[in-house]
């Protein structure tokens, strides 16, 4: 179980979630790679949209614990949030240990954010209701056509 904290600096903790599907997604406020970390959120808006009817919350949390405040995503990505009422943008600043125990679990890398050079590996995972991964989408050019279509059919199973 981890806790992060939200950009209205509540807490939130993903085992209080009772969504019967979590999709996380690991970013950055900061990346200079139009691909990446940018395209990861469009996606997730695109995918946040479509399942807007659905017992489904999309998460986005932040491996810059220093940078990233709840005020800095709150600044940066409020706006998403207030028309993505399923989109959490989560910062891990003051919960460096869940953020090295979500990524480990998910399968995720980075590091350099002492440095100011942060790097990462690109996935974003689905968990069930009992929080189990149930299918991971790896590096950047996943399609969110693919990613809808698989997640309709583990909707309709449920």
């Amino acid at each position: 179980n981890v806790t992060f904290s939200k950009i209205d600096n509540s807490e939130y903790n993903l085992y209080e979630s009772n969504q019967d599907f979590t999709i996380i997604s690991y970013i950055f406020s900061r990346c200079p790679v139009p691909d990446m970390c940018p395209a990861i959120i469009s996606k997730n808006q695109f995918l946040a949209n479509s399942f807007k009817d659905d017992n489904v919350e999309f998460l986005i949390v932040s491996f810059d614990y220093i940078y990233d405040t709840p005020n800095k995503l709150s600044d940066i990505y409020g706006s998403i949030e207030t028309n993505h009422s399923n989109i959490i943008f989560l910062s891990s600043t003051n919960h460096y240990n869940d953020l090295i125990l979500l990524t480990k679990q998910s399968g995720v890398a980075f590091g350099g954010v002492e440095e100011n050079n942060i790097g990462h590996t690109m996935r974003t995972i689905v968990l069930d209701k009992d929080k189990k991964l149930l299918k991971a989408y790896d590096g950047m050019d996943w399609k969110p056509s693919d990613f809808k279509k698989d997640l309709s059919n583990l909707i309709n199973l449920n």
